[in-house]
């Protein structure tokens, strides 16, 4: 046992190389990258990076853009260029955040062909589905873990097109046949126990499969909760797999809201629609904030909602709202009801069941040990999701990750 402890306190990690294909549109993965980085550097690790940006696509010509579909399943020239940065950098493991569509995942085998271990963080599902979400048509769908990525193709999962579909599926399933994702990697992070049972579902190892979470630097907040100032708040992106709109229609069918507002911070697709469908006093769009304006409205909200229809990663939102001790309201699905205990540290609702999340609205606003609730909610985050416990249990990861590797098979290119 001492040995252990030893080995986590103290693990043989001085050097990491973090890859990360960044967005487009930024995110909580984008964000959750220079988190980790940062809590790495703070703790004496050294940090090389090699990131890559979505951006760059778009300026690509029509004959690059139909290389970079071929080499999103197995790029030879991100296989090359990182191999050269891993003889130059020699970190002691590679933690992998995002490869697509540009770094692919030859980075895994550029990894084994030196010897170096890899983790991966696992944001989303892109490794199983190639909408990367298990959702189509606004609904839950899981045809492509439980059988063939030839629906992915027919329903057009990502971006809508077949045509950009194809390659997206193809990367996932020849990677499968090649054995990547079941042996290229030393250890995969998943952010709850039930993405990790629906990776391993997949095939993927279970035992290679840890769970951490994501964490928040934490700040100090001014405010506090105070009870005559009466609102709910969703903040995010305001977009179908949200669950705004079945939010915002169970709101206006409430005959009694008890004083309450509720208010939606953040930008998206569904937003102006939604605002111009519910002119409402009682509903108030405040658009994009600044993250201390967020934190700040979090802190005095009775409580943050996540609505969401869809799985869902880790949403950054809840361990936000939990850092300034607010209860969350969210959807009785996928890694919501694990991160968000009903009755502890919130309420679950049936997202697609308006009058459940009017009943459950009613029932939270009315109840009658909220103030004990707000101090669970306080210890949770004190207790999961803080940077001090992450950084141990990252450092655990990394640990165990170099400890499997068996650097005696590595063979020079």
């Amino acid at each position: 046992m001492s040995q252990q402890v030893s080995r986590q306190m103290n693990p043989p990690v001085s050097k990491v190389l973090i890859i990360h294909n960044f967005y487009q549109q930024s995110g909580g993965e984008d964000k959750v990258v220079e988190q980790e980085s940062a809590m790495l550097r703070s703790r004496g690790i050294e940090t090389e990076h090699y990131y890559v940006h979505n951006d760059s696509i778009q300026s690509r010509g029509l004959a690059n853009m139909a290389k970079l579909a071929v080499e999103a399943a197995w790029s030879l020239p991100e296989f090359k260029r990182i191999k050269k940065l891993l003889l130059q950098v020699k970190p002691d493991v590679v933690h992998v955040h995002n490869f697509f569509p540009v770094i692919s995942p030859s980075v895994y085998h550029a990894c084994e062909r030196l010897g170096i271990p890899v983790v991966q963080t696992l944001h989303n599902y892109r490794l199983i589905c190639p909408a990367a979400t298990f959702m189509r048509g606004n609904k839950v769908c899981e045809k492509c873990l439980h059988g063939t990525l030839l629906h992915s193709i027919r329903h057009g999962c990502y971006r809508g097109s077949q045509l950009q579909t194809i390659p997206v599926a193809a990367m996932i399933k020849f990677n499968d046949l090649i054995g990547t994702w079941q042996h290229k990697v030393s250890r995969y992070i998943a952010l709850t126990e039930f993405a990790r049972d629906k990776f391993a579902e997949s095939g993927i190892p279970l035992d290679r499969i840890a769970v951490k979470p994501n964490f928040i630097h934490h700040k100090t907040v001014k405010t506090q909760y105070d009870p005559n100032d009466r609102y709910l708040l969703f903040v995010g992106r305001i977009s179908a797999e949200k669950g705004v709109r079945n939010l915002l229609q169970a709101w206006s069918q409430l005959e009694d809201r008890g004083g309450f507002r509720l208010v939606i911070i953040g930008d998206g697709p569904e937003k102006a629609e939604l605002a111009a469908a519910y002119p409402r006093e009682d509903v108030r769009f405040l658009g994009k904030q600044d993250g201390d304006t967020v934190l700040d409205c979090m802190s005095r909200a009775m409580y943050v909602m996540v609505p969401s229809i869809w799985y869902e990663g880790f949403p950054m939102t809840i361990v936000e709202s939990f850092s300034v001790g607010t209860p969350v309201l969210c959807s009785r699905l996928g890694a919501l009801e694990e991160v968000v205990e009903d009755g502890v540290t919130g309420f679950h609702f049936q997202h697609d069941d308006l009058e459940n999340i009017k009943t459950v609205i009613r029932c939270a606003v009315a109840y009658e040990n909220y103030a004990a609730m707000r101090q669970k909610v306080s210890e949770n985050y004190a207790a999961r999701y803080t940077e001090e416990v992450n950084v141990k249990q990252l450092m655990a990861i990394y640990s165990e990750a170099m400890e499997e590797r068996d650097y005696e098979t590595a063979a020079p290119i």
